[in-house]
């Protein structure tokens, strides 16, 4: 009977360990592995990519780029993206607001071993990040020249 107390507090001690972990991970997406006929694009953790080129990309993590951001590695071509700001705000310590904008469909061309960002700037209150979610507005941006590569696309396709 001893042993068996045990072995179940083991067995709910590593779940719950497990499942803390797993809830910890932050994630980055990838379309495609690293390489010369790859690009990518790096977006802050609060942009939520709905589909890239019309795929969920939900469901697929790799690698951490670093803290706060994630990326999305792809072969070089004309891409769709969509994209939205997502957001969880503290009003105060017992009750938080979830803020989230409609999509943006954003198509670009990307060059081989080229790399890009999506370009927003990140509210700095509450107040802020209503508006921004009320008139979403992101552009692509190729991260060597600062130069703007994207262009709005036909309505996006994901609720």
């Amino acid at each position: 009977m001893k042993y068996r107390r045990i072995n179940i507090g083991f067995a709910l001690f590593f779940s719950v360990l497990f499942t803390l972990l797993a809830c910890t991970q932050k994630k980055t997406y990838t379309v495609g592995k690293p390489g010369d006929q790859t690009a990518s694009l790096t977006f802050p953790n609060f942009i939520e990519i709905g589909r890239f080129d019309g795929d969920s990309v939900e469901n697929i993590f790799t690698r951490i780029l670093y803290e706060g951001k994630k990326e999305l590695v792809f072969a070089a071509g004309t891409h769709i993206v969509e994209l939205r700001y997502k957001d969880i705000w503290d009003i105060d310590d017992d009750d938080h607001e979830n803020i989230v904008s409609p999509y943006v469909t954003l198509q670009f061309d990307a060059g081989p071993g080229n790399a890009y960002e999506i370009s927003v700037d990140r509210p700095k209150d509450r107040q802020s990040a209503h508006a921004l979610a009320s008139h979403f507005k992101a552009a692509i941006i190729d991260v060597r020249t600062k130069k703007i590569v994207s262009r709005l696309a036909e309505g996006p396709t994901t609720n």
